[in-house]
């Protein structure tokens, strides 16, 4: 049996992750259009969160005023 043979995937792991951190290091640069682009869809996402709590938010007040409404009268 030979005694490298356990080492051999440990050390391709390894290769392989530090081949990828060098590609990761050595990508280009972000241009500004990208980093525009970017901001852009952040500011989207933050108005599509709001426009959703603020949906939640009426339909709860509505689902409020229509419960007291129906049991105001018996209380």
């Amino acid at each position: 049996m030979s005694t490298t043979f356990p080492f051999t995937y440990p050390r391709r792991w390894a290769l392989s992750t530090g081949m990828k951190l060098i590609r990761w290091a050595r990508r280009p640069a972000p241009t500004a259009e990208t980093r525009r682009l970017k901001a852009a869809r952040r500011q989207q996402a933050r108005l599509r969160e709001h426009a959703r709590e603020q949906r939640a938010r009426e339909l709860r007040e509505r689902d409020i005023v229509r419960y007291l409404s129906q049991v105001r009268p018996y209380i």
